[in-house]
């Protein structure tokens, strides 16, 4: 994946709690070949009417935030199913970066290994940035992974939480299958160290 060391956009504010990756990507579209498309189903069931048509009432759906690529809701977002194609489908639509006080933790993980920043801020934070989302003259934000900051032209520096191994992989943009190959010679070794000392355990297996 591509290394990012933050990201400057409009930021949607969805206040809503406990959004399971069902709500973010229905299970009905999980047979969709192309990543590329799954933006398309992203939160379908609020983005669409019954008839197929856009829903003017949702947040995604009004300017400027159907331009929007950071997400600002409530706590334990990606909650339920472990599903991938959820942040499968938040990259696609054009999101790069979440800010919450709590990700649900194989979202959040499946998030990093898709190159999203996950910046989890206090309540009292994440209230403060909904308010200013709220205004479209307010929501362009900037998050800043290398110092864990938030910049916005009215708030000011806002601090984020996000473990240094989450923020290492963003920055040198390495997934986990980057982090396990570049182990390679460590885990040759591991494995040679390991026939050595139970080779009983190897026996038959090569």
């Amino acid at each position: 994946m591509d290394s990012i060391k933050g990201h400057r956009g409009i930021a949607a504010p969805y206040p809503a709690t406990d959004v399971n990756t069902d709500l973010l990507y229905p299970q009905q579209f999980l047979r969709k070949p192309d990543r590329a498309q799954m933006g398309d189903f992203l939160f379908h069931s609020l983005r669409y009417r019954p008839d197929g048509s856009l829903n003017p009432d949702f947040i995604l759906n009004r300017e400027p935030y159907d331009q929007a690529t950071i997400l600002i809701a409530g706590r334990n977002l990606g909650s339920g199913s472990s599903r991938e194609h959820a942040p499968w489908a938040l990259k696609a639509y054009g999101f790069r970066c979440l800010i919450s006080p709590m990700f649900a933790d194989i979202f959040k993980a499946n998030c990093v290994n898709n190159g999203i920043i996950t910046a989890v801020v206090s309540e009292a934070d994440l209230a403060a940035c909904l308010k200013a989302a709220e205004n479209p003259q307010e929501a362009v934000f900037d998050v800043d992974l290398e110092s864990r900051q938030i910049h916005h032209m009215r708030l000011g520096t806002l601090d984020f939480a996000i473990t240094d191994s989450d923020r290492d992989r963003l920055l040198r943009g390495r997934d986990l299958i980057d982090e396990a190959l570049a182990e390679g010679e460590a885990i040759a070794a591991h494995e040679a160290r390991s026939a050595a000392a139970t080779p009983w355990l190897s026996r038959g297996t090569r």
